[in-house]
């Protein structure tokens, strides 16, 4: 499996993204005189005036948020959490142009780790970072040697912001924080239900009720980003073998994995191998190594059927569950030592539609 290093392109507003928007109401032809047009009470059509093309039919409580105005807004968001004007990671829109998502990131933007501990490195003149060196959190650890953390361990993740936007019913609007690695640019969202993503319904008058929300929780909310950091560092002080480290894979995707017909399991489970070795070397025997490995082989779960933050948040339910002072890593392996020959051989469940999320 190719990996890719991850990616920063200047802020640049893609015309085919970012159009005006009109309404019209539903109408339909009286089957008793054609003549007759009707209208649909409680409907209207949400029309892409680039195309000049109906895109899709909401009910007229429905606002439609342009994606230009939720683009701006995670700007917005990004300034306030890390004083940076973010760069564009990746940016996705579908076919009907009905559904955008952004991730906005920055390469001044990273907390580092070594083998002492990590700090954040961002501007200096953001509220976060109060030290005159714009680093904080760094914490000194006892310079024990571990022999389950890599020689010369170093790695940099980067916070970033996730916007997504529905011109359709059947979604809220998101802006989550999350967390990419650079070798690899695996992704990691903080989970739907923490203080980090911001959820609001389109049944509003205007969009500013949006973002005066948004902006109000994530200021209130903007340091407990550095939770995650803590947990990743826990992550490396706990040892596992490597023979065990394909395990936590198939404990976190249990269940996108029976959805799977068995030779595509087999085909998978062929590709944890590589991830695996790669990771041991890079950053040793340890949890955060395991975690890395099921980062990017979620890359390989990822489809038509599941969107990319049901699996994203997957890893980051898993990371709050094994980072909890009560956990006991012998425990943990024991109950999980039967889990890859339970998934191979399951039954295969049927797999739903799931609403793409993007």
């Amino acid at each position: 499996m190719t990996t890719t290093e991850l990616t920063f392109r200047p802020i640049k507003k893609v015309k085919t993204h970012f159009f005006e928007i009109n309404e019209t109401p539903v109408r339909y032809e009286d089957p008793l005189d054609k003549k007759v047009f009707k209208y649909y009470p409680d409907k209207k059509i949400i029309i892409n005036d680039n195309l000049n093309e109906a895109i899709s039919i909401v009910g007229s409580s429905f606002l439609p948020v342009k994606h230009e105005d939720a683009f701006d807004l995670g700007v917005t968001i990004f300034e306030l959490m890390f004083g940076l004007t973010p760069q564009i990671h990746k940016e996705d829109i579908n076919k009907r142009t009905t559904d955008y998502s952004v991730d906005l990131i920055s390469e001044k933007c990273k907390i580092v780790f070594d083998s002492r501990g990590y700090r954040f490195i961002g501007s200096s003149e953001d509220k976060i970072a109060r030290s005159s060196n714009s680093e904080i959190n760094t914490l000194d650890r006892p310079n024990q040697h571990l022999d389950f953390i890599a020689e010369n361990f170093y790695d940099e993740y980067y916070p970033f912001i996730r916007v997504s936007n529905y011109l359709r019913e059947g979604n809220s609007f998101y802006i989550e924080l999350g967390y990419y690695r650079y070798r690899c640019s695996n992704g990691m969202m903080l989970g739907r239900k923490t203080k980090m993503t911001f959820r609001h319904s389109y049944r509003v008058s205007s969009f500013e009720q949006v973002k005066e929300a948004a902006i109000d929780q994530f200021i209130r909310y903007k340091k407990n980003f550095m939770n995650t950091a803590e947990k990743l560092w826990r992550l490396l002080s706990i040892h596992i073998p490597k023979g065990q480290i394909r395990l936590v894979s198939f404990d976190i995707f249990e269940k996108e994995l029976i959805k799977k017909s068995i030779a595509e399991r087999k085909r998978l489970q062929l590709a944890l191998n590589n991830l695996i070795d790669k990771y041991v070397k890079e950053i040793g025997e340890n949890l955060n190594a395991a975690l890395n490995v099921a980062t990017e082989f979620s890359k390989l779960l990822e489809g038509n059927r599941v969107s990319q933050s049901t699996i994203q948040n997957l890893s980051t339910i898993w990371m709050n569950r094994v980072t909890k002072k009560t956990f006991n890593i012998e425990t943990y392996l024991k109950e999980i030592n039967n889990i890859e020959e339970q998934v191979l051989n399951a039954k295969e469940v049927k797999e739903e539609e799931e609403e793409i999320e993007y």
